[in-house]
């Protein structure tokens, strides 16, 4: 069956894609994305029906979406000195689609400024990646709760890195094959991106993940927690330990740099298997044979009981 995407007057025409499934979330988000809505055999007339909807991409974790001036922030960066950029869509706008430079206070809040418009997402992205690789070169600044990943086999080059609607923003090439991450792998440059690449476009492009990547921070912390757990109750030595006790988190700490991701990887996995294991031991009920063994024994204590009162009562 045929479901058509019919593009906004911007975009200059209509496309037809084969799809053995009802348009779902992600087909709305691919179609408002480059300025149109979804129909089947209806077109919607007022195509800001399907934007909530669509625009649901631009959420937070509790699903909750920034706008400024009814436009909402489908992407955005932030570096070290708390400036960042913005890319915002508003289907209703003259110029849906806007990239602003932002300021961060202590508190989160960002005060949105610069703004530069254009009538679609290419040209809007475009200009988004563009400002945001400027600003690193004049001002030689980190990102700030970006996701970096490293190109560890080969140069970053066309076709050796996954695009996405979240990058990459930006990536770097080295002169050689360099060690990096406190000489944890070697990479040939790394790239940027928005959010999160999949673990299998990372395993397809043989990237590495950073590990102050927010998501692999997070990661790590759970894995850091279970394996702190398991070396406790199997009492591992010190020396021998991926973790030790930080009483500020009231929790566990991974020895770094000399433990890598990779190694507290494994032994997570094999921490996990036991702790299940053994949880599901405790919680298991016992064989029939066992439990029957285990009453007679305590219909015998019983008895010995009864029969050492009686005894005494005798001799009284």
């Amino acid at each position: 069956m045929k479901y058509s995407f019919s593009f906004k007057e911007i975009n200059y025409g209509s496309i037809e894609i084969e799809s053995d499934h009802e348009p779902d979330n992600g087909d709305v988000i691919d179609a408002i994305m480059n300025g149109g809505a979804y129909y089947d055999n209806t077109e919607y007339e007022d195509i800001s029906r399907t934007g909530d909807k669509a625009l649901n991409m631009g959420a937070n974790d509790k699903g909750e979406k920034e706008a400024v001036q009814d436009y909402v922030i489908l992407r955005s960066i932030a570096f070290e000195n708390n400036q960042g950029f913005a890319l915002a869509c508003d289907l209703d706008a003259p110029d849906p689609f806007v990239t602003w430079q932002f300021t961060e206070d202590e508190s989160g809040k960002r005060d949105y400024y610069w703004g530069h418009y254009a009538i679609n997402k290419e040209r809007a992205t475009m200009d988004y990646e563009h400002r945001i690789s400027v600003f690193m070169r004049d001002y030689g600044i980190s990102e700030k709760d970006a996701y970096k990943y490293y190109s560890t086999q080969r140069p970053v080059d066309i076709a050796t890195y996954p695009e996405t609607d979240n990058g990459p923003v930006h990536f770097v090439n080295f002169d050689k094959r360099e060690a990096v991450e406190s000489g944890r792998m070697l990479a040939w440059g790394y790239l940027i991106y928005d959010a999160p690449l999949t673990d299998k476009q990372i395993s397809d492009y043989e990237l590495r993940a950073a590990p102050d990547n927010p998501d692999m921070k997070k990661r790590i912390h759970e894995q850091t927690q279970t394996v702190g757990i398991w070396e406790d109750e199997n009492r591992v030595p010190d020396n021998k330990r991926y973790t030790w006790h930080k009483p500020s988190i009231q929790g566990f700490a991974l020895r770094e740099p000399a433990v890598t991701p990779e190694q507290l990887e494994q032994r997570y996995a094999y921490a996990f298997r036991e702790l299940t294991a053994a949880a599901e031991r405790r919680n298991a009920p016992k064989p029939i044979a066992e439990q029957l063994a285990e009453a007679a024994k305590l219909v015998e204590r019983n008895e010995s009981v009864k029969s050492d009162k009686k005894q005494n009562r005798d001799e009284r």
